[in-house]
């Protein structure tokens, strides 16, 4: 995905992403809580990542990215 924004106050990213069709998602643009905030240190705006998720509650938090 892309990062599109970063919240390091809130802790969220938002990414434009391909379709993840395990989630059966078709590809858009969404925010996301991180896990730990550490990993708002490796994004940067325009910058093109690998990411995961795992689901907590009813959200999806980003758990790495590369």
């Amino acid at each position: 995905g892309v990062v599109k924004q970063l919240d390091t106050v809130a802790g969220k990213v938002t990414i434009s992403h391909g379709a993840i069709p395990s989630l059966s998602w078709p590809a858009m643009t969404m925010t996301f809580a991180v896990k730990d905030k550490g990993l708002l240190n490796k994004l940067a705006v325009g910058k093109t990542v690998a990411f995961q998720i795992a689901k907590e509650g009813t959200d999806y938090v980003v758990t790495s990215v590369k």
